[in-house]
């Protein structure tokens, strides 16, 4: 699933904006890492790749936050500065700017205990017989597969659109999926 779309916003090119978003993203989401900085931000354009990366390494200069291991946490200079500036964003662009993070880190924890994919059943003859969504649920400890789940699918659409309530929701398209079989 790719990351949810935010609504066409004007793009933000000032440097103490995006600085601001990131501190705002660390203060409200907690410890996040470059590439989910990076998914959160770029979606729809919104702040450009290398703006984003200037913007972490000022971040990480001013120590308005520290990178422990792959992830950034705030810092206390970071909460000044947001205090300093929040009101700067527009309210409509923090509320979707977090949501769009929450989704992010969501689909980040899913990731890791679940596998997905959207794949087309070709038959002995290679024609095609239609489109599978695959599900495997894994043992956090070691890998292994727990539990898979095909549903199957005439078209790629049908197959994506299994995809997409499953990832919105995996336990009730689960419980949906064995509600149709009984």
């Amino acid at each position: 699933m790719k990351t949810p779309e935010l609504p066409s916003l004007a793009k933000i090119e000032d440097e103490s904006k995006v600085i601001t978003l990131l501190c705002y993203l660390l203060e409200y989401l907690g410890g996040l890492t470059e590439s989910q900085l990076l998914e959160i931000l770029t979606t729809g354009g919104l702040v450009e790749p290398f703006k984003l990366n200037d913007a972490l390494a000022i971040i990480e200069t001013r120590e308005l936050a520290t990178l422990k291991g792959d992830s950034y946490s705030i810092n206390e200079a970071g909460r000044t500065w947001l205090r300093g500036y929040e009101n700067s964003l527009a309210i409509t662009l923090r509320r979707m700017v977090l949501q769009n993070g929450k989704d992010v880190v969501r689909l980040s924890e899913l990731r890791k205990s679940v596998k997905w994919r959207v794949a087309e059943v070709m038959s002995k003859s290679g024609v095609s017989g239609g489109w599978v969504f695959h599900a495997c649920f894994l043992n956090e400890k070691d890998g292994s597969p727990i539990m898979e789940i095909k549903l199957y699918d005439k078209t790629r659409e049908g197959a994506q659109n299994a995809q997409e309530k499953f990832l919105k929701n995996p336990a009730k398209a689960l419980t949906d999926s064995m509600g149709n079989l009984i």
